[in-house]
């Protein structure tokens, strides 16, 4: 069980998933929640009391190379064929999991319906000490985004691998996102992350709502009463084309 709802447990690929269920008929919708499933789940289980699945795969790195992606993407194929659901997801990310939902929004948008951003991580470059983040977990960072990329001090100067490096596919397959943020988070800075998401957004006509919240810091994630995330979901949900 997950908070009160039946769940079922997997290998995929290697890697260990569950698939939680709604108590009732399911409504033929998917949450995919790529980071952080048991953190701050209030949206979570009002969407699965809505009808909605919600499904995650524990992935090697968080910091979301390629081949993860990858693997992730044929995740939600293969939950969207055992479920009978739409293969288009709604794509929910926290921090890195943030990292992880727009990589995949940017590599696989045929598997997107909306896309739900929280405090995301969208450029790595922020996260080793290029910017503006002070906090002591830079050095965590550092030494778990060299165990993935392989990068060093002289060569992650070049890195462009990150979501902000790629966002054009967003745009052309006009993947709605919401995104929320804390105006004093000091982990994650917005201006180095989400505002460029944002900015490109706004400047390029796609759908956006961003939500900021005032005098927080990187968590808490989620909001208090979720009813604006749900309904910005439900509102701009694509169905199958």
């Amino acid at each position: 069980m997950w908070n009160g709802f039946k769940t079922r447990r997997v290998t995929f690929e290697e890697r260990n998933a569950v698939i939680i269920f709604p108590k009732g008929k399911g409504n033929g919708r998917m949450i995919l929640k790529t980071e952080y499933l048991d953190a701050f789940p209030n949206f979570d289980i009002q969407m699965l009391e809505k009808g909605y699945h919600l499904i995650h795969l524990k992935q090697r790195s968080r910091w979301a190379p390629d081949e993860e992606i990858d693997i992730l993407a044929r995740f939600v194929e293969f939950c969207s064929e055992e479920l009978a659901t739409s293969k288009k997801c709604l794509l929910e990310g926290m921090s890195c999991g943030g990292l992880q939902a727009a990589k995949f929004a940017e590599k696989y948008p045929q598997l997107v319906s909306v896309l739900y951003l929280d405090a995301p991580v969208l450029n790595l470059l922020s996260m080793v000490g290029l910017g503006e983040c002070k906090d002591p977990s830079i050095e965590m960072f550092w030494r778990e985004i060299v165990a993935t990329y392989g990068v060093s001090k002289s060569t992650i100067i070049n890195f462009r691998k990150s979501p902000i490096d790629n966002m054009e596919p967003l745009i052309a397959n006009n993947i709605p996102i919401i995104m929320l943020y804390g105006n004093a988070d000091g982990v994650v800075i917005y201006e180095e992350n989400g505002k460029v998401l944002e900015n490109f957004y706004k400047e390029n006509g796609g759908n956006i709502k961003v939500i900021a919240k005032s005098m927080v810091g990187h968590h808490p994630h989620g909001l208090d009463d979720p009813m604006p995330i749900i309904e910005f979901v439900e509102n701009n949900w694509k169905n199958e084309e």
